[in-house]
């Protein structure tokens, strides 16, 4: 009985989970009444499954001890998520800058949890969302500046409408179908429901909500002045931790590192360098088109600092990710060509450097041990990843599944148990994207995966770069990002990504 009751909570969490999905994805490709319901179903289904996937573990143990303290916390959270709404109802702009805003904000409500929940902006989405589906906020709000009158009920229809469905979205919107799908076989469901719910809907609600928002000039300045005032802070933070050898959060992070990093206000490292990279970025771009002097000084002493910080966390994987970014820079700012070459040289030296500094250090690429002690076990993850899609070609073996199957491999049966702990010391998470996709939906993943890069770069490039520097930055941060994935993967599963898409292709519409 115990075992029936089991597949069949499994067989309704598969269930909710597709048609949440399906939410999702009618939510970014449809306009109007039905867009508004398919945002409803969502903004209802994503925190049942959530609480129904997460109920009987050991994550919420606290919180099922203390009933009280929950549900203050849930009338607390409504009531938040209520009054917010009536105040974004009619602000998109002002939607938007606070989500940007709460972009990075992390924190652990988890009783020995090592890591954090985007609390702050699931608030804002759900408010976002809240006020979409409850007042039907407008699409789109005037300019700064710009003097508008209030529209008689006979004029509404002259009103500007929400912006259709293009290309991005509906790769973005396949690519979140897709993995819902692979549930339907996974060995984890309880893991899948948590990339469902905590990534894949909400952050597709909020690209929905940033779509009918006009991104002028005005807006796009305030948010990148947000950003980097943000990076600036958590600088500041990392120096103290730095200076004091103690973090703020994850202290053990250190226990077994050779160095100190930090951390800042995050929880790992390499998501603090990826939000330092992703600002250098998109700064350097600022700066490359500026014609203040005075300006492009600021710029380039922030730019040390940030790049002080960045070296703080030791995070090699974002300081290849503003490489990254500042390549595509260069080549919309000067010739693609001289760019290429030097980029090459750049990658010439770097390669030799890594070489010799294996040499002197006694580490060996071609030695597994040797190169997984130089990569936090990279190695082995990418070639069991490769043995895993081998095994499995055309779907893989399901959503969120790379943890439990790697460990079953690795330990050599099957009997191994989802979400039980791992051997000592093994690394069991994937950090390379592709391989990730490779291994949990085979080629069929692999190929909505590189429709979507495809998609993402037609769309921000439309209308060609060299005459808007916006669009250059919002293409050099995407592809910087994109970069620090396949040493860290997070792709859909990082907010950032869905903000510069629909960023990106709101100035491409404009």
């Amino acid at each position: 009985m115990i075992l029936a009751a089991s597949t069949l909570g499994h067989s309704l969490l598969k269930a909710g989970l597709i048609l949440d999905a399906l939410f999702a994805a009618e939510a970014l490709c449809s306009i109007g009444r039905t867009r508004r319901i398919a945002v409803a179903g969502a903004l209802v289904l994503s925190p049942l499954l959530l609480a129904g996937a997460l109920w009987k573990s050991t994550q919420v143990l606290h919180l099922r001890h203390h009933a009280l303290l929950a549900a203050v916390a849930i009338v607390v959270g409504l009531v938040t998520i209520a009054t917010l709404a009536r105040v974004l109802r009619s602000r998109p702009r002002l939607f938007a800058l606070c989500a940007v805003i709460a972009l990075p904000f992390r924190f652990s409500l988890i009783s020995g949890g090592t890591g954090g929940v985007l609390l702050v902006l699931y608030l804002v989405v759900a408010a976002g969302a809240l006020a979409l589906v409850v007042w039907d906020a407008p699409a789109r709000e005037p300019p700064d500046g710009v003097a508008t009158q209030t529209p008689q009920p006979a004029a509404r229809s002259a009103q500007p409408s929400e912006p259709p469905a293009g290309l991005l979205a509906r790769a973005l919107a396949v690519f979140v179908v897709l993995y819902a799908i692979g549930t339907l076989y996974t060995p984890d469901p309880s893991r899948a429901a948590e990339e469902v719910c905590f990534f894949y809907v909400p952050f597709a609600l909020l690209f929905v909500l940033l779509a009918r928002v006009r991104w002028d000039r005005a807006l796009l300045r305030r948010c990148a002045q947000a950003v980097v005032a943000l990076a600036l802070v958590f600088v500041a933070v990392a120096a103290v931790e730095y200076a004091s050898r103690h973090l703020l959060f994850h202290p053990g992070l250190n226990s077994n590192q050779r160095f100190f990093r930090v951390n800042s206000l995050f929880y790992d490292p390499n998501i603090y360098g990826r939000f330092l990279a992703l600002a250098m970025v998109l700064l350097a771009a600022a700066m490359m088109w500026e014609s203040s002097r005075r300006r492009v000084a600021l710029a380039a002493a922030v730019l040390a600092v940030l790049w002080l910080g960045l070296l703080g966390s030791v995070s090699q994987s974002s300081i290849v990710a503003l490489l990254a970014g500042l390549v595509v820079i260069a080549a919309a700012r000067f010739s693609p060509r001289a760019t290429a070459v030097g980029a090459t040289v750049v990658l010439a030296v770097a390669v030799v450097v890594a070489l010799a500094a294996a040499g002197r250090l006694h580490l060996s690429f071609s030695d597994t041990a040797s190169a997984n002690n130089a990569t936090s076990g990279r190695v082995s993850l990418v070639k069991q990843g490769a043995k895993l899609f081998a095994d499995r070609p055309i779907a893989g073996f399901g959503s969120a599944s790379f943890s439990c199957e790697y460990l079953r491999h690795r330990t050599h049966t099957r009997s191994y148990v989802c979400g039980a702990p791992g051997p000592a010391g093994v690394t069991s998470d994937s950090h390379t994207t592709p391989v990730t996709i490779a291994a949990e939906q085979g080629v069929i993943g692999l190929v909505a995966y590189v429709a979507l890069l495809a998609a993402a770069v037609l769309t921000l490039a439309r209308g060609g770069l060299r005459r808007s520097p916006v669009r250059v930055a919002i293409l050099a941060a995407f592809v910087a990002l994109v970069v620090h994935t396949w040493a860290y993967a997070d792709f859909v599963e990082d907010p950032i990504t869905w903000v510069l898409l629909v960023i990106g292709a709101g100035v491409a519409r404009e």
